[in-house]
Protein backbone atom coordinates (compact mmCIF):
# COMPACT_ATOMS: atom_id res chain seq x y z
CA UNK A 1 0.00 0.00 0.00
CA UNK A 2 2.63 2.45 1.14
CA UNK A 3 4.67 1.75 -2.01
CA UNK A 4 1.48 2.62 -4.28
CA UNK A 5 1.49 5.94 -2.27
CA UNK A 6 4.94 7.14 -2.46
CA UNK A 7 5.56 6.12 -6.08
CA UNK A 8 2.74 7.20 -7.90
CA UNK A 9 1.94 10.80 -5.91
CA UNK A 10 5.79 11.67 -6.04
CA UNK A 11 6.40 10.66 -9.60
CA UNK A 12 2.93 12.62 -10.62
CA UNK A 13 4.41 16.03 -8.32
CA UNK A 14 7.38 15.68 -10.58
CA UNK A 15 5.93 15.75 -14.13
CA UNK A 16 2.71 18.30 -12.72
CA UNK A 17 5.34 20.97 -10.93
CA UNK A 18 6.63 22.58 -14.04
CA UNK A 19 3.89 23.28 -15.64
CA UNK A 20 1.64 24.10 -12.30
CA UNK A 21 1.24 27.87 -13.95
CA UNK A 22 -2.30 27.78 -16.26
CA UNK A 23 -1.46 29.05 -19.21
CA UNK A 24 -4.21 31.23 -21.40
CA UNK A 25 -5.66 31.08 -24.75
CA UNK A 26 -8.01 33.05 -26.93
CA UNK A 27 -10.58 29.78 -26.37
CA UNK A 28 -13.58 31.01 -24.81
CA UNK A 29 -16.03 28.68 -23.37
CA UNK A 30 -20.14 29.53 -23.74
CA UNK A 31 -21.71 31.17 -20.76
CA UNK A 32 -22.49 28.60 -18.23
CA UNK A 33 -20.78 25.48 -20.50
CA UNK A 34 -18.94 23.43 -19.12
CA UNK A 35 -15.59 23.28 -21.05
CA UNK A 36 -15.12 19.82 -22.75
CA UNK A 37 -12.49 17.45 -21.60
CA UNK A 38 -11.97 13.48 -21.59
CA UNK A 39 -12.91 11.69 -18.43
CA UNK A 40 -10.60 9.07 -17.70
CA UNK A 41 -11.01 6.10 -15.14
CA UNK A 42 -7.86 4.70 -14.95
CA UNK A 43 -8.28 2.50 -11.92
CA UNK A 44 -11.04 0.53 -14.18
CA UNK A 45 -9.04 0.38 -17.20
CA UNK A 46 -5.99 -1.13 -14.96
CA UNK A 47 -8.18 -3.89 -12.67
CA UNK A 48 -10.15 -4.72 -15.89
CA UNK A 49 -7.66 -4.82 -17.73
CA UNK A 50 -6.02 -9.03 -19.08
CA UNK A 51 -3.10 -9.69 -17.26
CA UNK A 52 -1.40 -10.28 -20.41
CA UNK A 53 -2.60 -6.83 -22.10
CA UNK A 54 -1.36 -4.88 -18.26
CA UNK A 55 2.06 -4.01 -20.59
CA UNK A 56 -0.07 -2.26 -22.89
CA UNK A 57 -1.61 -0.51 -19.90
CA UNK A 58 2.08 0.55 -19.18
CA UNK A 59 2.92 1.99 -22.37
CA UNK A 60 -0.60 3.94 -22.77
CA UNK A 61 0.10 5.37 -19.13
CA UNK A 62 3.45 5.43 -18.54
CA UNK A 63 3.18 7.92 -15.20
CA UNK A 64 1.82 5.25 -13.03
CA UNK A 65 4.10 2.72 -13.40
CA UNK A 66 7.24 4.22 -12.32
CA UNK A 67 10.79 1.97 -13.41
CA UNK A 68 12.25 2.49 -10.17
CA UNK A 69 9.93 -0.04 -9.26
CA UNK A 70 9.77 -3.67 -10.43
CA UNK A 71 6.72 -4.60 -12.96
CA UNK A 72 5.65 -7.28 -10.22
CA UNK A 73 4.78 -4.83 -8.28
CA UNK A 74 1.93 -3.75 -10.53
CA UNK A 75 0.76 -7.13 -11.56
CA UNK A 76 0.73 -7.76 -7.45
CA UNK A 77 -1.79 -4.84 -6.62
CA UNK A 78 -4.23 -6.09 -9.59
CA UNK A 79 -4.79 -9.32 -6.75
CA UNK A 80 -4.34 -7.35 -3.77
CA UNK A 81 -7.22 -8.08 -1.49
CA UNK A 82 -8.08 -4.29 -0.21
CA UNK A 83 -6.97 -3.29 -3.69
CA UNK A 84 -9.63 -4.88 -4.94
CA UNK A 85 -12.03 -3.84 -2.18
CA UNK A 86 -11.20 -0.28 -2.83
CA UNK A 87 -11.90 -0.59 -6.68
CA UNK A 88 -15.17 -2.34 -6.02
CA UNK A 89 -16.56 0.63 -3.77
CA UNK A 90 -15.01 3.22 -6.68
CA UNK A 91 -17.22 1.49 -9.38
CA UNK A 92 -20.44 2.88 -7.18
CA UNK A 93 -19.29 6.40 -8.41
CA UNK A 94 -20.63 7.02 -11.79
CA UNK A 95 -18.92 9.04 -14.60
CA UNK A 96 -22.45 10.94 -14.65
CA UNK A 97 -21.84 11.88 -11.08
CA UNK A 98 -18.29 12.62 -10.95
CA UNK A 99 -18.89 15.34 -14.54
CA UNK A 100 -21.83 16.96 -12.38
CA UNK A 101 -18.99 17.58 -9.04
CA UNK A 102 -16.68 18.59 -11.79
CA UNK A 103 -18.71 21.41 -13.59
CA UNK A 104 -19.08 24.18 -10.62
CA UNK A 105 -15.41 24.81 -10.82
CA UNK A 106 -14.65 24.35 -14.76
CA UNK A 107 -17.26 27.07 -15.29
CA UNK A 108 -16.39 28.84 -12.53
CA UNK A 109 -12.60 28.95 -13.47
CA UNK A 110 -13.40 30.28 -16.93
CA UNK A 111 -15.54 33.20 -15.68
CA UNK A 112 -13.00 34.05 -13.51
CA UNK A 113 -10.03 33.71 -15.68
CA UNK A 114 -11.67 34.39 -19.22
CA UNK A 115 -8.80 32.75 -21.27
CA UNK A 116 -8.34 29.97 -18.60
CA UNK A 117 -6.79 27.11 -20.56
CA UNK A 118 -8.97 23.96 -18.78
CA UNK A 119 -7.58 20.32 -18.94
CA UNK A 120 -8.22 18.23 -21.38
CA UNK A 121 -7.82 15.03 -19.08
CA UNK A 122 -9.62 14.03 -16.53
CA UNK A 123 -8.61 11.01 -14.57
CA UNK A 124 -9.20 8.75 -11.94
CA UNK A 125 -6.85 6.73 -10.04
CA UNK A 126 -6.91 4.96 -6.62
CA UNK A 127 -4.57 5.69 -4.26
CA UNK A 128 -5.27 4.04 -0.59
CA UNK A 129 -7.04 6.49 0.75
CA UNK A 130 -4.43 9.10 0.42
CA UNK A 131 -6.30 11.52 2.04
CA UNK A 132 -3.35 14.26 1.84
CA UNK A 133 -3.02 14.38 -1.80
CA UNK A 134 -6.72 14.00 -3.12
CA UNK A 135 -6.30 16.02 -6.33
CA UNK A 136 -3.24 16.70 -8.84
CA UNK A 137 -4.00 19.69 -11.51
CA UNK A 138 -2.21 21.62 -14.32
CA UNK A 139 -3.63 23.06 -17.23
CA UNK A 140 -3.56 19.64 -19.31
CA UNK A 141 -4.51 17.18 -16.91
CA UNK A 142 -6.49 16.55 -13.28
CA UNK A 143 -5.92 13.79 -11.33
CA UNK A 144 -8.33 12.61 -8.70
CA UNK A 145 -7.93 9.79 -6.28
CA UNK A 146 -11.31 8.45 -6.60
CA UNK A 147 -11.12 6.65 -3.46
CA UNK A 148 -10.84 9.33 -1.01
CA UNK A 149 -14.73 10.27 -2.01
CA UNK A 150 -16.74 7.55 -1.04
CA UNK A 151 -18.53 9.32 1.74
CA UNK A 152 -18.10 10.68 5.73
CA UNK A 153 -19.79 7.45 6.81
CA UNK A 154 -17.84 4.90 4.65
CA UNK A 155 -16.99 1.58 6.31
CA UNK A 156 -13.26 2.06 4.36
CA UNK A 157 -13.19 5.38 6.45
CA UNK A 158 -12.72 3.51 10.06
CA UNK A 159 -10.09 5.55 11.81
CA UNK A 160 -10.16 8.73 10.36
CA UNK A 161 -10.95 11.59 12.30
CA UNK A 162 -14.20 13.08 11.72
CA UNK A 163 -12.97 16.60 10.24
CA UNK A 164 -11.37 14.30 7.80
CA UNK A 165 -13.77 12.37 6.49
CA UNK A 166 -16.10 15.37 6.12
CA UNK A 167 -13.99 16.53 3.42
CA UNK A 168 -14.25 12.89 2.04
CA UNK A 169 -17.33 13.28 -0.40
CA UNK A 170 -17.76 13.66 -3.96
CA UNK A 171 -19.85 16.76 -3.56
CA UNK A 172 -15.92 18.63 -2.03
CA UNK A 173 -14.48 17.34 -5.16
CA UNK A 174 -14.58 21.26 -6.90
CA UNK A 175 -13.79 22.70 -3.80
CA UNK A 176 -10.75 20.49 -3.63
CA UNK A 177 -9.98 21.44 -7.39
CA UNK A 178 -10.10 25.24 -6.14
CA UNK A 179 -7.70 24.84 -3.69
CA UNK A 180 -5.86 23.26 -5.48
CA UNK A 181 -5.96 25.84 -8.37
CA UNK A 182 -5.08 28.63 -5.73
CA UNK A 183 -2.62 27.56 -3.86
CA UNK A 184 -0.56 27.23 -7.18
CA UNK A 185 -1.11 30.52 -8.63
CA UNK A 186 -0.87 32.46 -5.04
CA UNK A 187 2.51 33.47 -3.82
CA UNK A 188 3.95 32.14 -0.27
CA UNK A 189 4.26 35.02 1.64
CA UNK A 190 7.42 37.22 1.59
CA UNK A 191 8.02 36.18 5.51
CA UNK A 192 6.85 34.10 8.20
CA UNK A 193 4.69 36.46 10.50
CA UNK A 194 1.37 34.66 11.51
CA UNK A 195 -0.02 37.51 10.14
CA UNK A 196 1.40 36.72 6.38
CA UNK A 197 0.12 33.57 7.21
CA UNK A 198 -3.11 34.38 7.56
CA UNK A 199 -4.15 36.29 4.64
CA UNK A 200 -2.11 33.99 2.21
CA UNK A 201 -5.13 31.29 3.47
CA UNK A 202 -7.38 34.09 3.28
CA UNK A 203 -6.39 34.79 -0.47
CA UNK A 204 -6.75 30.99 -1.34
CA UNK A 205 -10.30 31.37 0.47
CA UNK A 206 -11.01 33.88 -1.41
CA UNK A 207 -10.22 32.69 -4.64
CA UNK A 208 -12.18 29.74 -4.34
CA UNK A 209 -15.36 31.64 -3.09
CA UNK A 210 -14.48 33.57 -6.28
CA UNK A 211 -14.82 30.41 -8.50
CA UNK A 212 -17.63 28.73 -6.62
CA UNK A 213 -19.63 31.56 -6.18
CA UNK A 214 -22.75 29.68 -5.46
CA UNK A 215 -20.99 27.87 -2.43
CA UNK A 216 -21.93 29.33 1.11
CA UNK A 217 -18.99 30.55 3.22
CA UNK A 218 -19.18 27.59 5.26
CA UNK A 219 -18.70 25.35 2.93
CA UNK A 220 -15.94 26.88 1.33
CA UNK A 221 -14.40 26.61 4.82
CA UNK A 222 -15.70 23.13 5.29
CA UNK A 223 -17.49 24.80 8.37
CA UNK A 224 -21.20 23.51 9.26
CA UNK A 225 -23.23 26.38 9.36
CA UNK A 226 -23.54 26.19 13.30
CA UNK A 227 -19.65 26.23 13.33
CA UNK A 228 -19.60 29.72 10.91
CA UNK A 229 -22.47 31.14 13.30
CA UNK A 230 -19.81 30.73 16.24
CA UNK A 231 -16.65 31.83 14.57
CA UNK A 232 -19.12 35.05 13.35
CA UNK A 233 -20.37 35.59 16.83
CA UNK A 234 -17.06 35.50 18.32
CA UNK A 235 -15.08 37.19 15.70
CA UNK A 236 -13.74 40.62 18.07
CA UNK A 237 -13.14 38.23 20.67
CA UNK A 238 -11.35 36.15 18.63
CA UNK A 239 -9.24 39.33 16.52
CA UNK A 240 -8.88 40.76 20.36
CA UNK A 241 -6.85 37.49 21.29
CA UNK A 242 -4.81 37.16 18.84
CA UNK A 243 -3.76 41.00 19.23
CA UNK A 244 -3.55 41.33 23.15
CA UNK A 245 -0.87 37.96 22.68
CA UNK A 246 0.89 40.08 20.09
CA UNK A 247 0.77 37.03 17.76
CA UNK A 248 0.60 38.51 14.34
CA UNK A 249 3.51 39.39 14.07
CA UNK A 250 5.10 36.36 15.85
CA UNK A 251 6.94 33.63 13.55
CA UNK A 252 6.61 30.92 15.89
CA UNK A 253 5.25 27.83 13.83
CA UNK A 254 2.91 26.56 16.36
CA UNK A 255 0.53 29.46 15.38
CA UNK A 256 0.28 27.53 12.26
CA UNK A 257 -0.94 24.12 14.00
CA UNK A 258 -3.33 26.01 16.14
CA UNK A 259 -4.96 28.04 14.27
CA UNK A 260 -4.22 27.51 10.39
CA UNK A 261 -3.75 23.64 9.85
CA UNK A 262 -6.80 21.52 9.43
CA UNK A 263 -7.94 20.08 12.82
CA UNK A 264 -10.98 19.07 14.53
CA UNK A 265 -11.02 22.54 16.64
CA UNK A 266 -8.43 25.39 17.19
CA UNK A 267 -6.26 25.72 19.89
CA UNK A 268 -6.68 29.11 21.85
CA UNK A 269 -5.93 26.91 25.31
CA UNK A 270 -9.26 28.23 26.69
CA UNK A 271 -12.34 26.63 27.54
CA UNK A 272 -13.83 27.67 24.44
CA UNK A 273 -11.58 25.32 22.62
CA UNK A 274 -14.05 22.54 22.45
CA UNK A 275 -16.71 24.92 20.86
CA UNK A 276 -14.08 26.26 18.31
CA UNK A 277 -13.55 24.88 14.46
CA UNK A 278 -10.59 24.44 13.51
CA UNK A 279 -8.82 26.83 10.80
CA UNK A 280 -10.05 30.19 12.65
CA UNK A 281 -6.54 31.93 11.55
CA UNK A 282 -8.12 30.90 7.73
CA UNK A 283 -11.29 32.28 8.43
CA UNK A 284 -9.72 35.39 9.63
CA UNK A 285 -7.52 35.76 7.03
CA UNK A 286 -10.37 35.69 4.98
CA UNK A 287 -12.24 38.34 6.27
CA UNK A 288 -8.87 40.69 5.97
CA UNK A 289 -9.12 39.98 2.31
CA UNK A 290 -12.83 40.83 2.09
CA UNK A 291 -12.25 43.88 3.53
CA UNK A 292 -9.05 44.88 1.52
CA UNK A 293 -11.36 43.91 -1.92
CA UNK A 294 -14.35 46.15 -0.25
CA UNK A 295 -12.37 49.01 0.01
CA UNK A 296 -10.51 48.67 -2.96
CA UNK A 297 -12.27 47.17 -5.55
CA UNK A 298 -9.28 45.27 -7.17
CA UNK A 299 -9.42 42.46 -9.94
CA UNK A 300 -8.52 39.27 -8.68
CA UNK A 301 -5.60 39.08 -10.01
CA UNK A 302 -4.58 42.61 -8.52
CA UNK A 303 -5.59 41.21 -5.17
CA UNK A 304 -3.66 38.19 -5.23
CA UNK A 305 -0.64 40.31 -6.33
CA UNK A 306 -1.05 42.73 -3.58
CA UNK A 307 1.79 42.38 -0.87
CA UNK A 308 0.50 41.25 2.76
CA UNK A 309 1.48 43.87 4.75
CA UNK A 310 0.10 46.26 2.01
CA UNK A 311 -3.45 44.51 1.96
CA UNK A 312 -3.69 44.45 5.55
CA UNK A 313 -3.00 48.22 6.08
CA UNK A 314 -4.93 48.81 3.37
CA UNK A 315 -8.23 46.88 4.88
CA UNK A 316 -8.62 49.05 7.82
CA UNK A 317 -10.01 45.33 8.99
CA UNK A 318 -12.52 45.76 11.97
CA UNK A 319 -14.03 42.61 13.44
CA UNK A 320 -17.84 42.86 12.96
CA UNK A 321 -19.01 42.46 16.62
Amino acid sequence: MDVFKNSLWSILILLTLPVFFWSCSNRKASEGATPSYELIRFESIFFSAHPDSLGEVEQEFPYFFPKSYPFSVWVNRRTDSLQLALYEQTKLISNSEIHNQLSPFMQGLQRVFKNARVPKKVITITSDVDYNNKVILNDSMVLIAIDNFLGVDHHMYEGISLYLRQEMELKQLSKELAESFAKNHIALPEDRTFLAQMIYSGKIQFLKQSILSDYSEDKIMGYTPDQLDWVMTNEKEIWNFFVSKELLYSTDTELIKRFISPAPFSKFYLNIDVDSPGQIGQWLGLQIVKAYQKKERKSIVELLNTPYRELFEKSKYKPRR
